[in-house]
């Protein structure tokens, strides 16, 4: 594979160690001075030459480049898919996407159960997403006892925490309705992992999934979350594949 990544920090460095042996030529394009194994380039233009394009980066930089990156006709892989909570931009980008030759992927990130809730989306009755984080996670201290930190929606909390709920958005995209799906945000001292636990109820069964993922080295993100990116860039060269 030929990658264009943006971002070269925390996420893009885990994906590029899984993928090694899988990349033939990458670039990476970064406002911040991170480094990764690739050919650095100072302004955001995609290579001709470019296979996908994979966002490591920010709620930001989806927004500012997504839809140039669409126009290239490229693929494009994203993890931040708290943009797509903002619904002009989601609206702006799936018109472009209509017009493209492009295909957009949004990996799990931090959860499981993505399959499920896909496939009965249209019986789901209502959705609840616990996450539970280290204080610290949330840039907060002299927490010592759990808080709840937020209740609502997945627009609401991503508004709030746009480095901590990216899982928010993609639940919620999975089923399709925002408002189908109810968050609660937990500072909690007393664990040193990032707990996402998703209750589903819907008219075909119920279901209950509790991921108790490990921090990256970036603790405001989970291991599980670039893993699951560079799985899903994986599947590209894969003829037998398993599950969603």
């Amino acid at each position: 594979m030929k990658i264009l990544f943006i971002g070269g920090g925390n996420i893009a460095n885990i994906v590029y160690n899984e993928l090694k042996d899988h990349i033939e030529k990458c670039w990476y394009y970064d406002v911040l001075q991170t480094n990764l194994p690739c050919e650095r380039m100072n302004d955001f233009t995609i290579p001709n030459e470019a296979d996908v394009v994979v966002e490591c980066a920010s709620v930001e930089a989806v927004k500012q480049y997504g839809v140039d990156i669409l126009k290239s006709g490229k693929d494009f892989y994203i993890i931040s898919s708290g943009a797509f909570s903002d619904e002009d931009f989601f609206d702006k980008f799936m018109i472009e996407l209509k017009n493209s030759n492009s295909t957009v992927y949004v990996p799990s990130g931090a959860i499981g159960g993505l399959d499920i809730v896909y496939s009965i989306r249209n019986f789901i009755e209502k959705v609840e997403l616990i996450t539970r984080k280290p204080p610290k996670a949330f840039g907060l201290e002299n927490v010592f006892q759990e808080q709840i930190i937020f209740t609502g929606n997945a627009r609401e909390a991503i508004t709030k925490f746009p480095q901590n709920t990216n899982v928010s958005v993609t639940l919620s995209l999975a089923v399709g309705d925002f408002n189908k799906v109810n968050v609660r945000i937990v500072a909690d001292p007393d664990v040193d992992q990032n707990i996402h636990e998703i209750n589903i109820y819907s008219s075909v069964g119920d279901y209950k999934i509790i991921h108790k993922n490990k921090p990256s080295p970036n603790p405001k993100t989970s291991y599980l979350a670039p893993l699951s990116l560079a799985a899903a860039l994986k599947k590209r060269t894969e003829k037998f594949r398993i599950g969603g």
